[in-house]
């Protein structure tokens, strides 16, 4: 294809699609172009690519770029700004892979099937002409959440604001309570293991979002829905915060997806597995974002206590500070010991405290408590 063709397609089309199948028609291979997440944006309809997608259509994306990281394709391609050829064995057809670039930065993904040879020349010039739509086309649904995640995960009320509008613009129904999950590995080729897990994800569950953000794997999700458990490959690890019920404290909930991921070892951590081992880290510390580790059963009993003027919270601190003796709460707040016991029923059958975790409700009284002397 000439150089003046490209440039009359580009002209002639509008969208990113209609250049994708213009193309396609005139050097008469199938391609299609990836985001950087292996989201598929543009594929030709004749020739036809649908047989190639069929991996990504079926949201096993992750297991393609599995298969590409093993046998070092993506190390080969990423990065690269001259087109990388190969025989596919899978199909037992010749293909041509390259980045697509903005400012030298790969921002997406062509691939051709080579029913007719194209040059190198050819295949950087249609790679440079998907760069343009690339560059130009408007955010997705998708990419417009991850925008609010990341505004959410930084430490300002301005940014956390914000991000919380532009979930609701873009449409984002996710009710409480909410669990901030990140995932990780120490795989080879470790960001597209994430990008690949990430797009499956959201292939899988539109009301979970995800993305890379700052060179880690951030997920929202929000009730009744969950990662699947068969998108969990051996690589990959999560670690998950303690459920809440406000979006205004997503970075502070980080921390402790992150702490738990760090503290255990399995590939999925719980938070709430760690409170003893983070009892013993913040000792002699200031505890910073304290907030992040009140359980939410703590925080019910503060929104009660606040809203009903009772003193459901103060009960429990002395309780548990007097080693869980009635007697000792009822003489020090001088209150009745039937007063005490009736608090204390309430506490487990209302509000939810399990006091076989004692570890845990100590860290949330202690974050609680500095909590509040940081507000004033």
């Amino acid at each position: 294809m000439e150089k003046h063709e490209l440039f009359e397609i580009i002209v002639r089309s509008k969208t990113i699609q209609e250049f994708v199948d213009a193309c396609g028609k005139k050097i008469n291979d199938p391609f299609w172009i990836m985001d950087g997440a292996y989201r598929i944006i543009a594929q030709s309809h004749s020739p036809s690519s649908e047989k190639y997608l069929e991996d990504f259509n079926d949201g096993k994306t992750m297991e393609r770029v599995d298969r590409w990281v093993d046998s070092g394709l993506l190390n080969k391609v990423s990065g690269n700004p001259k087109p990388v050829r190969l025989r596919d064995a899978f199909y037992d057809e010749d293909i041509v892979i390259m980045d697509v670039f903005s400012d030298r930065r790969p921002i997406g993904k062509l691939t051709i099937v080579l029913h007719e040879q194209l040059t190198d020349d050819e295949v950087i010039g249609i790679s440079n002409a998907v760069a343009i739509y690339l560059r130009a086309q408007n955010p997705t649904s998708g990419s417009t959440l991850e925008q609010g995640l990341a505004l959410l995960l930084q430490d300002t009320a301005e940014a956390e604001s914000t991000g919380r509008k532009i979930l609701k613009s873009a449409g984002y129904a996710g009710k409480p309570p909410y669990s901030l999950l990140i995932v990780d590995t120490e795989a080879k080729g470790r960001t597209a293991i994430l990008n690949a897990f990430m797009a499956d994800l959201r292939n899988t569950d539109p009301m979970i979002i995800c993305g890379i953000i700052s060179n880690r794997g951030y997920i929202l999700v929000c009730d009744g829905h969950e990662i699947p458990k068969r998108l969990l490959k051996k690589n990959i690890r999560v670690g998950y915060s303690l459920p809440f019920e406000n979006l205004q404290f997503v970075n502070t909930y980080a921390l402790q997806a992150e702490m738990a991921l760090r503290l255990g070892q399995e590939q999925e951590e719980h938070f709430e597995d760690h409170y003893g081992d983070y009892i013993r880290e913040c000792i002699g510390s200031d505890m910073n974002h304290a907030e992040a580790f009140i359980m939410p059963e703590i925080r019910h009993v503060i929104d009660y206590d606040n809203a009903y003027k009772t003193e459901y919270f103060e009960t429990l601190k002395c309780y548990l500070h007097l080693m869980c003796s009635k007697q000792k709460t009822a003489d020090e707040m001088g209150i009745h010991l039937n007063t005490v016991k009736y608090r204390i029923s309430q506490l487990e059958k209302i509000f939810g405290i399990d006091f076989s975790k004692v570890d845990a409700i100590f860290v949330s009284l202690m974050a609680t408590e500095l909590y509040r002397r940081r507000r004033g």
